[in-house]
């Protein structure tokens, strides 16, 4: 890990934050430098270090940020990926602070991390109003995002699950869609059902055509299919 100031390029990325929809870049970087911003490079699957976590908010230049709920393992779900230009732990802008008992954040892969204090978060928000709307309908998506994975989890089939969890985790490294998993009993754990259930599904997805499976890779055949599962 490497902490670094931005570059101009990690400001065109910045820019294209959904925060910042409708701003101007003079505004955008008086915004900026009000927070204060520092960037870090992560090399690999690094843990983000939970005290800048609990200070600052989180734009992914390049790579990309994988939440789990709690410290990831056995157990653990995965909850969000964030891709490039997208933010995370934005809720410190409303004055709140990270739980490091409730989320993990790992880096997935090489990774450049756009680090954003909010020492004043009140009368940023006060200053800079659209970004402050930008927040508030942040927020609501979440809210809306969140609402449809506590269905999935809670009362959708298992195949509703695991497409849930083939869509939120895959790659592109490979130049197509795929999920590289450890064993298929401990994603049976992290989609808490059984190891025949999972099968099951992972049988269904393959004959329907949305999926393709070579030992611990699954391939993503049909991701507008899984995303109507």
């Amino acid at each position: 890990m490497k902490n670094a100031e931005p570059t101009a390029e990690d400001y065109v990325r910045i820019e294209k934050c959904r925060l910042f929809d409708g701003c101007e870049a003079e505004e955008i970087r008086a915004f900026l430098d009000e927070s204060g911003v520092q960037v870090q490079t992560f090399s690999g699957r690094e843990t983000l270090p939970q005290e800048v976590r609990s200070n600052c908010w989180g734009i992914v230049l390049t790579g990309s940020v994988r939440i789990y709920s709690g410290a990831e393992g056995e157990g653990t779900m995965l909850l969000n990926v964030v891709g490039e230009s997208q933010p995370f732990d934005i809720a410190s802008l409303a004055g709140c602070r990270v739980n490091p008992v409730m989320s993990e954040a790992k880096a997935a892969g090489k990774s450049r991390i756009a680090f954003i204090g909010t020492a004043e978060p009140t009368s940023l928000m006060e200053r800079h109003p659209q970004i402050a709307a930008n927040v508030m309908g942040f927020f609501c998506g979440r809210i809306a995002f969140l609402n449809r994975k506590i269905h999935t989890l809670s009362r959708g089939s298992v195949e509703q699950r695991l497409a849930d969890y083939l869509l939120s985790e895959f790659t592109t490294d490979s130049g197509q869609p795929e999920v590289v998993i450890r064993s298929c009993a401990e994603l049976a754990v992290r989609l808490n059902m059984s190891r025949a259930s999972l099968y099951r599904a992972l049988g269904t997805l393959e004959e329907s055509g949305m999926i393709a499976r070579s030992g611990k890779v699954i391939g993503l055949l049909d991701v507008a299919a899984l995303q109507n599962v």
